[in-house]
C-alpha cells in the first residue's frame, strides 16, 4: 500500500538545560506552522572506505561523525519558531493580549545556541511496525520569512542535528500528532505592511510587492573524542539580511545609498534608520519585526517598459533585530 504525507506527522519541542535532552515538561508537541512540509531529511555517517595493498576493492568501512539535516517549509501562523534563533522571549501582560519580545528584553540575544528536538511519526499501516524517529540536538541554521502580493506568509528553515538513536515502533502515548500552537489562522500578504523609519519621519513603503527576511545564525555542531554523536552546538555571528520590491515614487532610498558610498562606506546608516515589517491579523494578534542599523546593499530598477509599473528592488543588511508578538498565549508555546 502506498503511504503519503497524510500518514506522517512532524513536531518539535525545546531542549533547554542539556544538549540532546528535551526540557522538563516540554515534550515535542508543536507544529512548525500551517501547510508544513519536510522537503528533505538526511542522516549521514561520514564513512571512510578502507583499502589495502594487493587488492583493488574496499576492505572495510570506518565511521565518523553522525550528522543529520532537514529542511522545513510552512505558512506563518504564530511567532514561536523565531525563538529557535532569537532565544526565549520575555512576556508581559496579565490578560489577552500578551506581549512576547524577542530577544529577551532583559537577557538579550543568547550567545549560546537554543536547540530543538524533532519527532517524525510514520504510520506504516502494518501492525507493530510504525516508525517514530527522534532527531535530537537540532539547531536552526537559518530562518526565512517572506510575503508576496496575493500569497501567504511563507517560512523556511534549515536544521542540523547531531543525535539520533534507533526509532521506536508505536504511535501511542505521546507519539501523536502535534497539538500546538493555538494560533491557527495563517498570516497573508493582506496582513503585512513595511515602513521605512527615518531620523525624522516614517513612511509606508508604497505598493510593496514582496518582502523577505533571512536570519542566519551560522550554527555548528561540536564533536569530541569517544562518541560518534555531537556533544553540543554553538553559533557564530547572526547575519540579518533581506530584500523587497516596491513602487518607485521618490529618491529617498537612492539618496541613502549614495550617502553611504560618498561619506561613510565603512559604516551603515548610523542606526538612525529602520525597516519595520508588521503582520497584523488584529490589534490583539500581530508580529512586528524591527530591523535596525540598516545598510542598503543594492538598489535596482525593474519594469522600465511602456505602460508598466516601475519598481525598486532593494536588498539590505541590518545589525540588529527585535520581534514583538501579541497574542492570547500567556506563555511561550
Amino acid at each position: 500500500m502506498v503511504r503519503t504525507g497524510a500518514h506522517v506527522y512532524v513536531k518539535y519541542g525545546w531542549e533547554e538545560a542539556v544538549y540532546g535532552v528535551i526540557g522538563s515538561g516540554l515534550l515535542p508537541d508543536k507544529k512548525f506552522g500551517l501547510q508544513d512540509k519536510m522537503s528533505s531529511l538526511t542522516l549521514t555517517n561520514n564513512k571512510v572506505n578502507l583499502a589495502k595493498l594487493n587488492q583493488n576493492t574496499v576492505d572495510k568501512f570506518a565511521y565518523g561523525q553522525q550528522q543529520g539535516s532537514t529542511s522545513m517549509s510552512f505558512t506563518l501562523s504564530s511567532p514561536w519558531i523565531i525563538g529557535a534563533v532569537l532565544g526565549t522571549p520575555s512576556i508581559a501582560g496579565s490578560a489577552n493580549p500578551y506581549t512576547h519580545t524577542y530577544p529577551h528584553a532583559t537577557n538579550g540575544l543568547p550567545k549560546t545556541a537554543r536547540t530543538i528536538q524533532i519527532e517524525l511519526g510514520y504510520d506504516t499501516g502494518v501492525a507493530n511496525a510504525d516508525i517514530v524517529r527522534t532527531l535530537k540536538g537540532g539547531v536552526v541554521g537559518s530562518l526565512s520569512i517572506s510575503a508576496s502580493v496575493g500569497g501567504l506568509v511563507d517560512c523556511s528553515t534549515d536544521i542540523t542535528y547531531g543525535v539520533e538513536t534507533a526509532p521506536s515502533q508505536a504511535l501511542t502515548g505521546t507519539h501523536t500528532a502535534p497539538v500546538k500552537p493555538s494560533q491557527e489562522f495563517p498570516y497573508t500578504f493582506a496582513h503585512a505592511s513595511l515602513v521605512f523609519n527615518g531620523a525624522s519621519a516614517s513612511d509606508t513603503v508604497a505598493q510593496c510587492q514582496d518582502v523577505s527576511i533571512n536570519l542566519a545564525q551560522n550554527a555548528e555542531l561540536l564533536y569530541g573524542l569517544g562518541n560518534h554523536s555531537a556533544a553540543t552546538a554553538y553559533k557564530r555571528v547572526l547575519d540579518i539580511t533581506g530584500s523587497f520590491k516596491a513602487s518607485w515614487i521618490d529618491k529617498t532610498l537612492l539618496d541613502k545609498l549614495l550617502a553611504q558610498i560618498a561619506t561613510a562606506p565603512e559604516e551603515t546608516l548610523g542606526g538612525a534608520y529602520e525597516f519595520i515589517l508588521t503582520f497584523e491579523k488584529s490589534t490583539t494578534e500581530q508580529i512586528v519585526i524591527t530591523l535596525s542599523g540598516l545598510t542598503i546593499n543594492d538598489l535596482g530598477i525593474s519594469g522600465l517598459e511602456p505602460v508598466e509599473p516601475v519598481f525598486e528592488d532593494i536588498s539590505w543588511t541590518a545589525k540588529t533585530i527585535t520581534v514583538v508578538a501579541k497574542n492570547s498565549s500567556a506563555a511561550e508555546q
